[in-house]
């Protein structure tokens, strides 16, 4: 047997008992267990022994879980909270500016609709209805967008707090600890930042419908009585008394809203995060773990300190070396380069024609319509500015939604299949050049 066919079934059974203790089966990784005397499988040396008990590695992992969520739960909320609702707040104050006067047409003109001529209730419940959607999308799509930066920070230096200052820490040095609190904020940031965004989604629209409601009917018919004495003083003009209204409600409806989003923010972080740490989190502490583990032994001479029963000479001691690791990621990392720059160029450009061409179809009719009636309505002829300004606003933030929600949806698949040929590829690679080393088909057991 040739030394390089040697090195290469040491590596293929390496990887198989990593692949076993990963998935629960066969020896706990790297020799865990007590041994007499006391510690966590500590032998002479600095080693982690083969024997031991086989429950020590749950047992670490239950503790850290515990200490890992209380200093999450503890430290990112708050923290979230407070930039979430910043971000709300801005986006308050746009969706108004943006969309007010022209909710405030239509409802005037929905409340003119009725057997009975102009109806102040029908306008307040309309202008309530139509703004109190309008806020919902934006927030809950400005919520998306902004939680992963509102966590990411705290979440990070929480998990890395929390190992460091664990046992884990004494037994595999701080720098160890500190990869596994990386690794473990990694895990959990994706299903953090989307059970908080579906928590806002869901939780939040209620709060602002009857936040705006209490707004506008509080306010509505005191702003009309203020805008019809301006109208009258500046010869009749419509536009005075829609200015008026909107001048009376805009400020009115961003304090109630905001204020109650702010409150209930604080509730819906803490649901959508643990949501995600009951669901998550204990694997995600199990994998880092298990995984920084195996790189320690299986890591060659980059190993600070030997394992029991582990050569420990470098590459060529059978180790499964950083190196190794090194090239299978940059090979991922290249093949996934090459997959997405064309396939997401493509998949976004026949999303966005799809999209604009069904909003065409299904809105624009309708928003032209909803212009010039518009017009009639407050009389003064035709301002094709403002016929072009109202079509625009009853067309671009649906339109927007749905190029948004399609891309996000395209790109999932497009995202999900080119990571997993990527990964394919290269590990195909990595078998191909270990049978041209070791003169031996199949060598790493991969098929």
């Amino acid at each position: 047997m040739t030394a390089s066919t040697q090195e290469v079934q040491q590596l293929n059974q390496a990887i198989q008992a990593a692949m076993r203790a990963v998935r629960g089966g066969g020896a706990p990784l790297g020799g865990f267990g007590a041994q007499p005397g006391g510690g966590f499988g500590m032998q002479a040396g600095g080693g982690f022994g083969p024997g031991g008990d086989a429950g020590w590695e749950q047992q670490m992992t239950d503790v850290l879980t515990e200490r890992v969520r209380q200093t999450i739960q503890d430290h990112v909320p708050d923290t979230a909270r407070e930039r979430l609702a910043e971000a709300a707040r801005k986006q308050i104050r746009e969706v108004l500016r943006r969309r007010l006067t022209d909710e405030i047409r239509a409802a005037f003109i929905e409340a003119q609709s009725g057997p009975e001529g102009f109806d102040v209730s029908r306008a307040e419940s309309k202008l309530s209805e139509r703004l109190a959607d309008s806020l919902h999308e934006r927030l809950a799509e400005s919520i998306r967008e902004r939680v992963g930066e509102s966590i990411r920070d705290r979440l990070r230096s929480s998990c890395r707090e929390a190992v460091t200052g664990s046992t884990v820490a004494q037994h595999l040095g701080r720098d160890d600890a500190e990869q596994i609190g990386t690794r473990i904020c990694s895990s959990l940031e994706f299903e953090v930042r989307e059970k908080i965004a579906s928590a806002a989604r869901e939780r939040l629209k209620d709060e602002i419908r009857e936040n705006v409601d209490k707004a506008v009917r509080e306010h509505l018919r005191e702003a009309i009585q203020t805008g019809i004495s301006q109208m009258q003083s500046g010869g009749g003009d419509p536009q005075r008394l829609i200015s008026a209204v909107r001048e009376r409600l805009e400020d009115a409806i961003e304090a109630r809203v905001t204020q109650g989003i702010k409150e209930r923010l604080r509730e819906t972080v803490r649901t959508g995060l643990d949501e995600a740490l009951q669901e998550r989190l204990q694997k995600a502490v199990r994998n880092a773990l298990s995984e920084r583990v195996m790189a320690r032994q299986f890591g060659g001479g980059q190993q600070r300190a030997g394992f029991v029963g582990t050569p420990s000479a470098g590459p060529t001691g059978g180790g499964f070396t950083e190196s190794m690791m090194d090239s299978l990621r940059e090979r991922i990392a290249d093949n996934l380069r090459e997959r997405v720059n064309g396939n997401v160029r493509d998949q976004i450009e026949s999303v966005v024609k799809e999209r604009v061409e069904s909003a065409q179809r299904e809105r624009l009719g309708s928003a032209i319509r909803a212009a010039l009636a518009e017009q009639v309505a407050l009389g003064g002829g035709f301002d094709g500015e403002q016929i072009a300004q109202t079509v625009r606003d009853r067309i671009v933030d649906p339109l927007c939604e749905l190029i948004a929600h399609g891309i996000r949806e395209r790109l999932g698949e497009v995202l999900g299949e080119s990571l997993r040929e990527s990964v394919r590829t290269a590990v195909s690679q990595s078998a191909m050049r270990s049978e041209n080393v070791a003169g031996t088909p199949t060598a790493l057991g991969l098929h």
